[in-house]
This record gives C-alpha cells, sequence and structure tokens, in this order.
C-alpha cells in the first residue's frame, strides 16, 4: 500500500503534520473534499520547454515559459526573452527590446482570452536610472504598447477575459528613489496600457506577516491568476488566498492551513478555475520515498480554507506516481505531468 499524506488542522488555521493514513479511498483526509479524483488523460503532447529551466506555467491555452536560457530573466537583443507553445507544442518567440536601455529583464509574462501576451519587467537606462514596465507584445513578437509603472513594480501579472484589450492586473508593491520597498503600498492594481492604473487594492495592513519577499521563499511560493470572474493570489508564506470579485469590486481574504516547512513539503504547480477554484501540486521530500499529488483548496467558514488531497493522485515522485507537477487549467481540464521528461496531460476532474 503506497504511503500517503494529508493535512490536518485545529481550529481551520495555523496547525499542519504530515501523517499516513490508511487510504485516500477510506476514511482519511479528502473524503469530505469535493472532488474524487481525476480521469485517465484525454489528451497528451510533448513540450520541449518541460525539460528546460527558467519559468513556466499553463493558462488561457499556452504554455507561458520565460528565463530559459543562460541569460536568466535578462532580455538579450536579438534573442527570444519570452516563449509561448500553444496546444501542439508549436513555438511562437517573444523579442523584448526598449530603446535607450542598456539593460532589460523579465519579471512575468502572461496572455488574455484571444492569445494576446503582456511582459513585464524593468529596465536599466544608460545612464543608471532603472524603471519598471509592463508592455503587451503583437503577433510578429515585439513590443506593441508599453506604459511605466514606475514607482510600482510589478512581480506577477495576469490578464481577466472580462478586461477590456490592453488592461492587465499586477502583483507587487512600489518602491521610493532609492529603490526600498514602501511597506505600506497596494499591492494589486489594474493598469490599461493606454490610460495608466485604473485601481488598486490590498491594502498590507491587513495581511498576516510574510509578505517580505517579493516573490516568496522560493519561485512558486506566491501565485496570481485571473478568470473572467475573480483575481486569484496566493500566498504560502502568510498562508492566505485572496480573491477580487471582479463582479462586484470586492476583496476577500481566507486564512489557509499552513503547509508544513519548505525542507518538507513545496508546492510545484498552481491554478485557478473559471469560478475562482484553486489547485496545487504538492511535493512531499520528508519521506524515505518522496511522493507527490494534486490538492484542492477548500474552503471552510469565517474565511478559512486547508488543501485536501484529490483521491487517486498521491504516488511515488517521479517514480510511477500519477502526478509530477501541476502547470494550470485550460477551461474544466487539469494541465500536468507525470514526470519529468514526460508530455502534458489534459484529464477533468471527477
Amino acid at each position: 500500500m503506497n504511503r500517503l499524506f494529508a493535512l490536518f488542522f485545529f481550529c481551520g488555521i495555523g496547525f499542519s503534520i504530515l501523517i499516513a493514513p490508511p487510504s485516500l479511498d477510506g476514511q482519511g483526509a479528502g473524503q469530505n473534499g469535493r472532488y474524487q479524483g481525476l480521469t485517465q488523460p484525454h489528451y497528451r503532447a510533448r513540450f520541449e520547454a518541460l525539460t528546460k529551466g527558467g519559468f513556466k506555467y499553463w493558462d488561457k491555452g499556452y504554455l507561458i515559459t520565460y528565463g530559459f536560457d543562460e541569460n536568466g530573466v535578462t532580455a538579450t537583443p536579438g534573442q527570444p526573452a519570452v516563449r509561448l507553445y500553444d496546444q501542439a507544442g508549436r513555438p511562437r518567440d517573444v523579442m523584448i527590446a526598449i530603446p535607450g536601455a542598456e539593460s532589460v529583464s523579465v519579471a512575468d509574462a502572461a496572455v488574455n482570452h484571444s492569445g494576446g501576451l503582456f511582459v513585464a519587467g524593468g529596465a536599466t537606462s544608460t545612464e543608471g536610472a532603472i524603471g519598471n514596465f509592463i508592455a503587451s507584445i503583437d503577433n510578429n513578437g515585439h513590443i506593441q504598447k508599453i506604459i511605466r509603472t514606475t514607482p510600482f513594480m510589478p512581480v506577477y501579472i495576469c490578464s481577466a477575459d472580462s478586461d477590456k484589450e490592453g488592461t492587465v492586473w499586477s502583483y507587487g508593491f512600489e518602491r521610493d528613489e532609492n529603490g526600498r520597498r514602501i511597506e505600506n503600498s497596494l499591492m494589486l492594481r489594474q493598469f490599461n496600457l493606454d490610460t495608466g492604473q485604473l485601481r488598486a487594492v490590498l491594502d498590507p495592513k491587513v495581511l498576516a506577516s510574510g509578505w517580505n519577499l517579493s516573490r516568496g521563499r522560493f519561485p512558486g511560493d506566491i501565485r496570481l491568476r485571473c478568470s473572467s470572474k475573480n483575481v486569484g493570489l496566493y500566498n504560502g508564506s502568510s498562508s492566505e488566498w485572496i480573491v477580487y470579485n471582479l463582479e462586484t469590486n470586492t476583496l476577500k481574504i481566507s486564512r489557509v492551513t499552513s503547509l508544513p516547512p519548505t525542507a518538507q513539503v513545496r508546492m510545484t504547480g498552481f491554478a485557478m478555475s473559471e469560478s475562482g477554484e484553486a489547485f496545487a501540486s504538492l511535493h512531499d521530500r520528508s519521506k524515505k520515498v518522496p511522493e507527490s499529488g494534486l490538492f484542492h483548496l477548500q474552503r471552510g467558514v469565517t474565511n478559512t480554507a486547508t488543501w485536501a488531497p484529490v483521491p487517486g493522485t498521491i504516488g511515488p515522485y517521479l517514480n510511477g506516481g500519477p502526478i509530477e507537477r501541476l502547470l494550470g487549467m485550460d477551461g474544466d481540464d487539469l494541465i500536468y505531468t507525470q514526470s519529468f521528461f514526460d508530455d502534458l496531460c489534459w484529464a477533468k476532474l471527477k
């Protein structure tokens, strides 16, 4: 029988422990969850990006990758800084060049519902001045529109399907003239690339501690996603799930049961559904035989939530387990890998 792990909690927040329940199909964790497992993959495709480094995730019909070569997130003239792949694995290269900039770095990239690409980053002039930007990219892979966001530094971006063309959401913070973070600056903002900032929400004073590192304790500790109805922001360091409802213009903050220390368990992938449900892949390195699996963020009462395992998805990490890493969602399909060198898989929840 495979050793399985589950999260247990007291009073909805703040305590977690690894255990080995008898079975996810028995009385163990996940029995009270909404989902009963995953179907078998109904589509698979090979992507060369999966065997390369850098940042990658799936959203709105594309695998979005950047920071994949020896230059990292620095945009090299004449070389692609961002690469998109469609469902068949066909690549689309994007060059990032800003006139007058000595160097350009990519912070994040995102697509909208029509396949339009946005890129956020920073640029340094020949005089040493640093500016931050969000840009839209044309079909030829070059900058179409660009807006300077300084003093706000965009860390992650996403585009909501309900947004008009040319608008994008960003998680980030403001910096003073010396480059130091302004601690009380609002962290979630919407920009229009023609007119500038449209709105700013999420006062850090209402949040728990754990936001001092802009990207969290490791890459992927903080996640930002958009659907047509919601903007979702997850922080593993502070154990918070924040949802901004685009229909009601309201913000909801849920306290999430803390995961075990990062030396034991790490989040390797994340996705948000159209309705605002969150999913994650977790890698448990505390056992003699490491494990991985799919989890659903299960809402509790009084703005609490906990990660509940999806039955049948827990197994040996990179050794025949059902899921190695969650890349994202495509409609109602979850997109994931089963091993490091494997295809991307499309499967539905049941």
